[in-house]
């Protein structure tokens, strides 16, 4: 009797994840950066679809795929900044930093997953406080990520961190007197590190 018990459990256990899986066989696909997502239907025939950024409406919160790589620092640096919620995860095999926040304005949730593909790296905006079927779908359609777990949240550190030097430095640049003296100050990125000065 026990075993009949545990094979009708472990059917309906199977059962259940069948019936959750999403078939994204007929699904559209977008190119955003390198790489070719799949779109699910409820997000096809985009407001906005270019090299860098599939926006399906002119909210960008509704659903958006876009990629970072050329803003990596500014916006990372943005987004640790302006979301109260964050949580690393992992999305169908991709180290992934979730955030999500209360927009007061259209009254939601407002989810951004950061992940990599390749060598690149992509997020994925929408509406709602959970990473749906969908979006794990979607993350799934792209390629593997070339960095280690330890390599992809190193990059990410670093670029924050020097989002923080560039602001402050930004902001000292503000205050001093460039317009009078002719003085203009300079912050570069190289394989040496960060560079500061001033030029005459």
């Amino acid at each position: 009797m026990i075993k009949k018990v545990i094979i009708i459990l472990l059917s309906l256990f199977v059962l259940m994840n069948a019936a959750s899986a999403i078939d994204s066989s007929n699904w559209t696909t977008a190119d955003v950066g390198y790489e070719t997502f799949k779109i699910p239907p409820q997000y096809e025939n985009p407001y906005k679809s270019d090299f860098n950024m599939y926006e399906f409406d002119d909210d960008i919160h509704v659903f958006t795929i876009r990629y970072v790589n050329p803003n990596l620092m500014s916006l990372y640096g943005y987004f640790l900044e302006h979301n109260s919620h964050i949580k690393k995860v992992n999305v169908s095999g991709h180290d992934a930093i979730h955030f999500m926040r209360y927009d007061r304005y259209s009254e939601k949730n407002n989810s951004v997953l950061w992940f990599s593909a390749g060598e690149e790296f992509y997020y994925i905006t929408w509406y709602g406080e959970k990473i749906t079927p969908e979006i794990e779908e979607i993350v799934k359609s792209s390629s593997p990520s070339k960095y280690s777990h330890d390599e992809f949240y190193y990059i990410l550190n670093e670029e924050y961190n020097n989002d923080k030097i560039v602001n402050a430095l930004e902001s000292q640049r503000y205050d001093y007197p460039t317009r009078d003296s002719g003085h203009h100050s300079f912050v570069t990125f190289g394989s040496g590190g960060v560079n500061f000065g001033v030029m005459t």
